[in-house]
């Protein structure tokens, strides 16, 4: 592996990281907007009283006295919808990393150069990681300045670090998407099971966070949505287990991803 794959697949998709990041920022810019004045967030937090559980839990708090202050509103709601947004790019990106190029056509020519299959993967993987953790980043700096732009009394740091913490959740679906793109070998295929993935684990979530006993917590633990500690990080309770088990699936998606793509046929 020398680097070059990772280096044309950042020169290539720098687009998407400046499109993606600012698009994000912008979202937060606009929840900061909301944090910044206590009469709307009031209000707002008047309203969620009167939600159910598992539609208050989409919003990303347990509590609506979290809602209630300028950290817990910026980062359960600003973590909750951008980590649907960031699913949309993760699936887009898993496409990327071989799907795409082989129902073009692209890949019979990149293989035909002194690369071996697994050093390509790797390294369009790595490419890809690297555009999401840029946008991740991008979008919490644009949040937090756009704080200190309104004088918003608020932790700095808890708010970054909630926002970087959905990254390794993107990392995730890049990752299954990825591996379902080589083991259905059908772009179409690998993006309804993908968006599938999303969407039953949000609604996994949801109903497990609203219901009790075995099955809902079994629910709960099934979505990656439930790994997410924006609101650990506010309450001082955040645990990097759930992150660390988030990445090992990561690892273990990544590398099946790798065993599949480097043993069977391309393009068939």
């Amino acid at each position: 592996m020398n680097g070059i794959i990772v280096a044309n697949t950042l020169r290539t998709s720098w687009k998407q990281i400046l499109y993606w990041g600012l698009g994000l920022g912008a979202l937060g810019l606009y929840i900061d907007f909301i944090a910044a004045s206590p009469d709307i967030i009031s209000g707002y937090a008047e309203l969620f009283e009167s939600f159910p559980p598992a539609l208050l839990q989409a919003f990303g708090a347990s509590d609506v006295a979290l809602l209630t202050r300028s950290e817990g509103w910026i980062v359960s709601v600003f973590v909750s919808e951008a980590a649907i947004f960031l699913s949309v790019f993760a699936v887009m990106a898993g496409l990327n990393i071989t799907a795409n190029d082989e129902r073009s056509g692209v890949m019979d020519v990149i293989l035909s150069l002194p690369i071996s299959r697994s050093a390509y993967v790797v390294e369009r993987w790595i490419g890809y990681a690297l555009n999401g953790l840029a946008i991740v980043v991008l979008c919490a700096l644009i949040t937090v300045l756009g704080m200190v732009a309104m004088n918003i009394d608020a932790p700095l740091d808890v708010i970054f670090k909630s926002i970087l913490d959905l990254y390794p959740s993107m990392l995730l679906v890049m990752t299954v998407t990825c591996l379902l793109g080589t083991v259905l070998r059908r772009r179409a295929m690998a993006i309804g099971f993908s968006v599938a993935f999303v969407i039953v684990s949000y609604i996994f979530n949801a109903l497990g966070a609203a219901a009790s006993g075995t099955i809902a917590d079994l629910m709960e633990d099934l979505s990656y949505f439930s790994y997410l500690n924006g609101e650990a990080f506010v309450l001082g309770t955040y645990d990097p287990a759930d992150s660390i088990i988030v990445l090992v699936a990561v690892l273990i998606g990544f590398a099946l991803s790798l065993k599949m793509f480097a043993s069977r046929d391309i393009g068939i």
